[in-house]
């Protein structure tokens, strides 16, 4: 008697290892860029959540984020391409160079354009900048960096100058100072040292259960403490009435 055999289909050694529905959209992955993307992500984790990270990586690597390093990131990371692309061209402070287009110098100097800089004086600035800095420099306005205590707010590269004036900015770069080195940040302590000295010590209360929720509760009701929306209605209240709340719960508070 004899038995009909369903042969066993293995899966191909080149198969790509994106589903159906992450597929690359017919776009060629160039190998040399896929391997200079391989050897700059190493061994480290793949996981969709550092996408983020691993085009800071490439920022920071090339100079600017192309076509062909997003395609090849988005084999390695087994995302669509569309994916990468719509994250990488959502932050302005991604450089992306589509197919043909001519990559940026070297050196981006990134001047704010919020209110408050231009209140003081960065839109004078922009205006005196290229001139000043030449071809070889490129001068963009830039949303906000997060420098507004320090309004201009200016970055060298990825050196935030203070205090920013035509002077100091044309100096920095000239000096070659794209980075900031840590001897010019405010004083800190490290991750090691910030928890030796307790650092983080309630959130470890909260997550090992020393701590319970209403404890936690009842300290923000004394406090007083109300959020900054409209109705400025107490955090403890607020924390209060969605912990009564069926789960999952999600709270947003403004402080």
């Amino acid at each position: 008697m004899s038995e009909r055999v369903n042969p066993i289909v293995m899966p191909q050694a080149d198969r790509t290892r994106q589903s159906k529905g992450e597929a690359l959209e017919g776009r060629e992955v160039d190998g040399l860029a896929l391997d200079e993307v391989r050897r700059l992500l190493g061994d480290v984790s793949q996981h969709p959540d550092l996408l983020i990270e691993h085009l800071h990586k490439m920022q920071d690597q090339f100079g600017y984020l192309s076509a062909a390093h997003l395609t090849a990131l988005a084999q390695e990371m087994r995302l669509a391409h569309t994916r990468v692309f719509e994250v990488a061209s959502f932050y302005h402070h991604f450089d992306v160079v589509k197919e043909g287009e001519t990559a940026p110098p070297a050196l981006t100097v990134r001047v704010c354009d919020g209110l408050a800089c231009q209140m003081a004086g960065g839109g004078e600035m922009l205006a005196r900048l290229p001139r000043l800095l030449g071809n070889d420099v490129r001068v963009v306005a830039s949303q906000c960096i997060g420098r507004c205590e320090h309004a201009p707010a200016v970055a060298v590269g990825q050196n935030p100058v203070a205090p920013a004036h035509v002077e100091t900015v044309t100096e920095a770069v000239a000096a070659g100072a794209m980075r900031q080195s840590p001897q010019s940040m405010c004083d800190y302590i490290d991750y090691a040292a910030y928890r030796a000295a307790g650092g983080y010590r309630l959130l470890h209360e909260c997550t090992s259960g020393t701590r319970d929720a209403e404890t936690v509760i009842r300290v923000l009701e004394e406090s007083g403490l109300r959020g900054l929306g409209g109705a400025g209605l107490p955090a403890g209240r607020m924390w209060r009435n969605v912990r009564a709340e069926p789960g999952p719960r999600l709270i947003e508070v403004q402080m």
